[in-house]
């Protein structure tokens, strides 16, 4: 007796629910600023998110050249990778400590 209490209190809750929001949706529009306010941010953080992948791969780029052009220079074997992947963690953690 009491599950059915329940089921039935949520049913008229939803459903009261689900009317006002239609309401609402009918008198002030509320329902579409909300979605396209959230179209437009999702556009923005997938803008943001590309740009940051793109500088990421540059960087990376960047680093993986002069590691490159140290080893071909000075013959070291390895060397100039690990000199530009220190340098390059000695300056994350600085920027991070600022």
């Amino acid at each position: 007796m009491q599950k059915q209490d329940i089921v039935d209190f949520l049913h008229g809750l939803s459903n009261s629910l689900l009317q006002g929001f239609g309401d609402v949706q009918k008198h002030s529009g509320l329902g579409n600023e909300i979605a396209e306010g959230i179209e437009k941010s999702r556009k923005k953080l997938f803008t943001i998110g590309v740009s940051i992948a793109l500088a990421g791969i540059g960087f990376f780029l960047i680093l993986w050249g002069i590691a490159s052009t140290i080893d071909t220079i000075f013959a070291m074997r390895g060397f100039g990778f690990v000199l530009v992947g220190i340098i390059a963690v000695l300056a994350g953690a600085l920027a991070y400590k600022r």
